[in-house]
């Protein structure tokens, strides 16, 4: 039977967090709060939330490490306490917890599948990161050699924790903001099956970027350089299996 926890990689994000976790709490799920060494002032702020909430579980890494290792931190704590599932959810509130019901919903069907939320933009959106993202799918398309990836930079969705801890024992995978586009390709080079969703995204006002310009576009550069060389052996293969999936629509 299926079992469903929050999975909330924190790191400096302490005000809109706060703001946040109420709205979590409501969701009725259990959380499980990764802090990725925030500085002592912003965890001590967390951690004074958190204490008021029985339901929520709080974990720090002693030093940053980055998003991707607090998500996978989240999923070895989350399968330790017994879940089958982990929903990753950004804490800076930028996602709508209303839809965590027909995300679980969908999952429940698809109980090996990756649910993943498919971005829709308010106007709040920088334009920047809008058209970024499409600059992203046309490498994850090449990578993928399919279309079937509808976004792979949304941090918004469910994981299923045996197939992660099979994808995770057989590939690396990055640990900091190339996490989200990594793994989604990686999944879609081992056959698990990804579900997309809408979901709107709106971005807080006086909202905490910790994305670096240069240190992470080298970063993201290294990481399609990977993906492509890790395609271009595995294209026989991921070929097949699209033409065999063709063949059987």
């Amino acid at each position: 039977m299926s079992s469903y926890c929050l999975l909330v990689p924190h790191y400096n994000h302490e005000r809109q967090f706060i703001e946040f976790l109420p709205r979590l709490v409501e969701s009725g799920l259990p959380i499980l709060v990764i802090d990725d060494g925030s500085e002592a002032a912003s965890f001590k702020q967390v951690a004074r939330c958190a204490e008021q909430f029985p339901q929520v579980h709080l974990f720090r890494h002693a030093q940053n490490r980055g998003k991707g290792a607090a998500v996978k931190t989240g999923f070895v704590h989350a399968a330790q306490l017994g879940y089958t599932h982990a929903i990753q959810i950004d804490a800076d509130g930028q996602h709508r917890v209303e839809d965590l019901k027909p995300f679980i919903h969908v999952s429940k069907k698809l109980p090996h599948a990756m649910i993943c939320g498919r971005p829709v933009f308010d106007d709040s959106a920088p334009k920047a990161r809008v058209y970024g993202r499409k600059v992203t799918d046309f490498w994850v398309a090449l990578e993928t050699l399919s279309l079937e990836v509808k976004d792979s930079l949304c941090g918004y969705r469910i994981y299923p924790l045996r197939e992660m801890e099979r994808l995770l024992d057989r590939h690396f995978v990055g640990s900091r903001m190339d996490f989200d586009t990594d793994i989604i390709v990686k999944s879609s080079w081992q056959g698990i099956e990804l579900c997309f969703m809408d979901t709107e995204v709106i971005y807080p006002e006086q909202s905490v970027s910790h994305f670096k310009y240069l240190r992470d576009n080298l970063l993201l550069i290294g990481l399609h350089t990977r993906l492509m060389l890790g395609m271009l052996w595995r294209s026989p293969w991921l070929i097949y299996r699209r033409v065999r999936q063709g063949l059987r629509k």
